[in-house]
């Protein structure tokens, strides 16, 4: 050992306790830094300014590593080889090994080191080989051995190989799949990423823009790695003379590697992907010509580089790690969220990943079972025909590919194999808008046809493709097909003319040749879907899916091509395959609706269908509750017979990343039904499950035990005749004939909202309106003029009638758009407004100040009758009426709530029939409110004695026994409190804290202090809770006699004894 050596161990000896408890500095750090100098590494300390190029045997130390997220130190050998060094106190190594992979994951490198300055772990990926300080200070030479080896561009690899000897990172590894996700997901993504860069790819996609070449070349790269995941799932499950062949291979390649015959590695590995691609599945061949070309180039260049076949042993040495022995196929459903997360997380696609439970659960509701199918499959061949079109990673499609096989598997019968990839190829179909998750619907179904394919009695290749097609929109997709969404006696077509499909087929051209969309099975298809003269309909059987929940604006922002087409008036909303999503018969809509785009893949689903048909889909509760989707519920329950309705409280999709935590914020319901008309009788099955935190597992089986849920049977008829909303197939029992009462004692809104109507009760007109179109660019923080517009903000509402705007309108008619059905300015020259925000309403408000609602985020009632506005507002916001809101259209897990919109109340809110009975109620809830407004009214300069100051300015304030404390620069100022300390002191807390409020960087001014509204919010709590009881008496017929109407405790008591009063009180 050296004297320096020597030097070092003393130290240590010396240090080493110090070392457990410090770090930075002096700490262990330090010592890392002395061994890095020394004679075992040999590197000197580089600059941070020094290029990457003109490093060499160099570190560098990041002495700020921990705030800034970075490795204590990297290693520099060269520009290619540089290693990220963690440093923990001695004793604590463990602290650092996710620190380490993370900087390995950033730094994009396969090299690391961890160190407590005692244990040296040297890692290679995820794996390390550990040395301890004695026995770098005492076996030198054997160290050094290591080192200079580990260095060496070809040591990652040769460390996969060698199995024994010191170059051995570690023994054999293996690592399952399904016991290290998270080490797969980052290894995958690391090699995903590598092969596309070092292969540039890009140069192959020169036409496409730079983001989508992006997100094409990790698709392609991720379409050539696929198979040999598949080969390796044959290796690891002991196919056929697989595992024997995979040895061979290994040992090959490690000859290959020693000796540098680098290039003749590639013929290896291009073996497997040829061995698949015949003996597996012979469409790969075509799907992999680009890559094979690459390969083929690569292999008769000049130079024999390790660096040109890295790509190709990266692929191989991320195989050899892992183990995909009974792999599930949803570990490829969880590649499909991760990569959805990195490639689509800027795009609003509405993709979420199906659980495979629900898949199941589905399947089983429209009969998609093994023994359904082999009878209906048995009596006609052309009667198992599935379809997702929405496919996504093709969950659903490898259920019905494994019920496919449980139908038909007889042993290893060969004759069972062919009958079953007829089956499949011939009638399970799927689309998406997106080509990586195809590849992975492709790898899926083949996981689960392996044994079919390849056994030790017979090998029967895939010859015909997988029937997944990439479009640029499902929806436009079959506009070129004479499809036909008819419904026995109903007779609506389609009729396509040669130039009609010559259009749909250039708007649907994709601009390049994609591998999973091959023509010719697509025409094939789109031909089984109409009925010719001589062969009747084929397709489709069955159509299941969870279509994309994306909002209307957001498909017109992306271009999806069916909203282009309508906006170039070659599609109609009118008219999507035969549903009209616009309006009802003899009901059309005075505004543009905006459905979602789940409505139209609804439609689709209907036209896919043969007659008998079923589709079973999960989507929104938004189907049961939100306007625009009236259509929907009118054309289901006129033409199609509605099976079942499932409803869950539960967010149903989570983010099936490593994690698992991610909720998504949409409300689920599963609908079952089938293309054929209703019978007068038919009844549709109804099942509610119960709120609960239990998984998606047992929440089914519940579902399928009856348990947890709510079950009625509700005429078909009756969903026919209630199609405004459908929200009364989850409502209790008790809810219903609340609201039935409530209808019952009421008369329309329109005796507000219709002018006729009201001017002849009230000789006044009440304005319904939906806001205005603003400009952002015309507002200002400050009034422009003194005839400026407020512009509507809730935030700067202060109880119900105070406001404070953040900006200003100008009041220019010019600048001012109506939207479609405006009832025009004439609405803003009302002096009396009821306003509210369309989402997250948690009251109605009433003001007289000059403010302008924008049509974006508000609605309003416009009037100069104060009285009965009054009256309408303490109407609307009573709790009676939030009540008929919460249960008509809240849906949990949906992101925005409900939506509270003019039309929604003028079809469920109804006036109690007021008679001379009942009169005095309705004049003691207007008296009430104008009380409860008024208690708004008051500011600080009412109830604080002002007189005695002049100063203007203050910068801290308070309250002392019967008096408000002004502080300017330490100057007190103590002003007389004249009444109400404890409101006036609940004011100055709420607005400036419990000990006064010292202002840093601003001071008040004493107008703006003076002018601090002073509300009772106790004595207003307490007058809206009998004006609320009062209402309710108005709404139930319970009689108050004149006498008692100042009675709150006995108006409460006959309230009580009223049945329908504990509906308001649970909401």
């Amino acid at each position: 050992m050296s004297r320096k050596l020597i030097q070092i161990k003393i130290h240590w000896n010396k240090e080493k306790e110090y070392y457990r408890k410090t770090e930075v500095g002096t700490g262990v750090q330090s010592f890392v830094k002395q061994l890095l100098e020394s004679e075992l590494f040999n590197l000197k300390e580089g600059k941070l300014s020094t290029k990457l190029v003109d490093r060499k045997n160099e570190f560098i130390h990041e002495k700020r590593a921990k705030e800034s997220r970075k490795a204590d130190f990297y290693i520099y050998i060269n520009q290619e080889i540089a290693i990220p060094v963690e440093v923990e106190c001695y004793g604590n190594i463990e602290v650092g090994e996710k620190q380490l992979l993370n900087y390995q994951k950033d730094f994009e490198k396969h090299y690391g080191i961890l160190t407590d300055g005692y244990i040296w772990r040297f890692y290679n990926n995820n794996v390390f080989k550990s040395f301890t300080l004695e026995d770098l200070l005492n076996n030198t030479q054997l160290f050094l051995t290591f080192w200079k080896e580990y260095i060496k561009p070809e040591f990652y690899y040769l460390s996969f190989f060698e199995k024994t000897g010191q170059l051995a990172l570690v023994e054999e590894t293996k690592l399952h799949v399904e016991d290290s996700r998270q080490l797969f997901f980052l290894d995958i993504t690391k090699l995903i990423q590598s092969f596309k860069n070092k292969l540039q790819i890009e140069g192959y996609l020169e036409e496409a823009n730079k983001k989508d070449r992006e997100k094409r070349s990790i698709e392609l790269t991720y379409a050539y790695v696929i198979q040999f995941i598949l080969y390796k799932t044959l290796v690891d499950n002991d196919f056929d003379d697989f595992t024997k062949e995979f040895e061979l291979i290994v040992k090959k390649i490690h000859e290959y590697l020693i000796s540098n015959r680098f290039k003749d590695i590639l013929g290896v590995i291009e073996g497997i992907s040829a061995k698949i691609s015949q003996n597996i599945y012979r469409p790969f061949t075509q799907e992999q010509k680009f890559i094979k070309y690459k390969i083929q180039e690569l292999y008769h260049s000049v130079e024999n580089k390790l660096s040109d076949v890295s790509p190709w042993l990266d692929i191989f040495v991320f195989i050899k790690k892992y183990n995909f022995a009974n792999v599930r196929n949803e570990i490829f459903g969880y590649i499909y969220e991760n990569y959805l997360k990195e490639l689509y997380e800027e795009s609003k696609k509405g993709q979420y990943f199906t659980d495979p439970a629900i898949v199941n659960f589905m399947l089983d509701q429209i009969g998609y079972q093994p023994d359904v199918i082999k009878k209906r499959y048995e009596q006609d061949k052309d009667s198992i025909s599935i379809i997702d079109p929405s496919c996504g990673s093709g969950t659903f499609l490898y259920s019905a590919t494994d019920s496919i096989v449980k139908a038909f598997q007889d042993g290893n019968s060969e004759n069972a194999s062919i009958k079953i990839e007829e089956a499949i190829t011939n009638g399970v179909f799927g689309l998406d808008i997106e080509e990586f998750p195809l590849y992975l619907a492709e790898m899926n179904i083949l996981m689960r046809m392996l044994p079919l394919i390849i056994n030790e009695k017979y090998n029967n290749p895939i010859d015909k493709k997988i029937k997944v097609f990439k479009t640029r929109d499902s929806i436009s997709e079959f506009m070129d097909t004479a499809l036909r969404n008819t419904f026995n006696d109903m007779n609506i077509a389609f009729h396509k003319s040669a130039g009609q499909m010559s259009l749909f087929s250039q708007e649907l051209n994709l601009g390049y040749t994609s591998y999973v969309r091959n023509e010719d099975d697509l025409q094939e298809m789109k031909k089984s879907l109409e009925n010719q003269s001589e062969v009747p309909r084929r397709r489709f059987d069955y159509v299941i899916g969870n279509p994309p929940y994306v909002s209307y604006n957001e498909c017109a922002k992306q271009g999806v091509l069916i909203f282009d087409l309508m906006k170039k008036g070659k599609a109609k909303l009118s008219d999507i395959y035969g549903v009209n999503l616009h309006s009802r018969p003899n009901n059309k809509k005075k505004y543009p609706p905006k459905p979602n785009l789940y409505s139209f893949f609804l439609a689709l689903g209907l036209a896919l269908l043969k007659d008998d048909g079923k589709l079973c889909y999960i989507i929104p509760q938004t189907l049961l509750t939100e306007s625009d989707y009236d259509v929907l519920r009118y054309h289901l329950s006129e033409f199609t017979t509605i099976e079942k309705i499932v409803t869950f409280p539960n967010a149903l999709f989570i983010g099936r990343g490593v994690k698992q935590k991610n909720k998504v914020n949409t409300s689920s319901l599963i609908i079952v039904l089938q293309r054929r008309r209703p019978g007068d009788m038919h009844e549709v099955e109804v099942v509610n499950y119960q709120k609960s935190e239990e998984s998606i597992d047992d929440m089914l089986q519940n579902i399928l035990g009856k348990k947890k849920v709510t079950v009625k049977k509700i005429i078909q008829q009756e969903l026919r005749r209630s199609v405004q909303n459908w929200s009364f197939i989850k409502q209790d029992k008790n809810f219903i004939e609340f609201y039935t009462h409530y209808k019952n004692n009421s008369e329309d809104l329109a005796v507000y909202y219709d002018h006729i109507l009201s001017n002849h009760h009230f000789k006044s007109n009440f304005y319904f309106d939906v806001g205005f179109i603003l400009d952002k660019n015309l507002m200002t923080s400050s009034p422009q003029s003194d005839d400026d517009y407020k512009s509507l903000d809730f935030n700067g509402f202060k109880g119900y009638t105070k406001y404070v705007p953040s900006f200003y309108y100008p009041n220019d008619q010019a600048k001012i758009k109506l939207p479609k059905n405006s009832q025009g300015f004439k609405t803003l020259t009302q002096r009396y407004k009821i306003v509210w925000s369309k989402v997250y309403s948690k009251r109605f408000h009433f003001t007289d100040e000059k403010v302008l609602p924008s049509m974006s985020f508000s609605q309003f009632i416009a009037s100069d009758n104060k009285e009965e506005l009054i009256y309408l507002f303490s109407l609307l916001d009573s709790k009676v009426n939030k009540t008929i809101f919460h249960e008509h259209f809240e849906l949990e897990n949906e992101q925005y709530g409900s939506f509270l919109v003019i039309t929604r109340i003028k079809d469920f809110i109804k006036v109690p029939r007021i008679t001379d009975n009942n009169k005095h109620i309705k004049d003691s809830v207007i008296g009430l409110s104008e009380k409860l407004l008024d208690l708004e009214k008051p500011i600080l300069a009412d109830l604080v004695d002002f007189s005695s100051v002049l100063k203007q300015k203050f910068d801290k304030v308070g309250v002392e026994g019967n008096k408000v404390v002004l502080e300017k620069d330490r100057e007190k100022m103590e002003l007389p409190i004249k009444r109400d300390i404890s409101i006036v002191r609940k004011v100055i807390e709420t607005n400036f804290g419990q000990d006064g409020f010292g202002f840093k960087d601003r001071v008040i001014t004493l107008s703006e202090f003076m002018s601090l509204p002073v509300i009772d919010y106790d004595k207003q709590k307490e007058i809206k809770e009998f004006i609320d009881d009062l209402v309710f008496c108005l709404y139930f017929n319970v009689d108050v006699p004149k006498n008692k109407l100042s009675a709150a405790k006995f108006v409460r008591s006959l309230c009580l004894k009223n049945k329908f009063y504990k509906q308001i009180s649970i909401n």
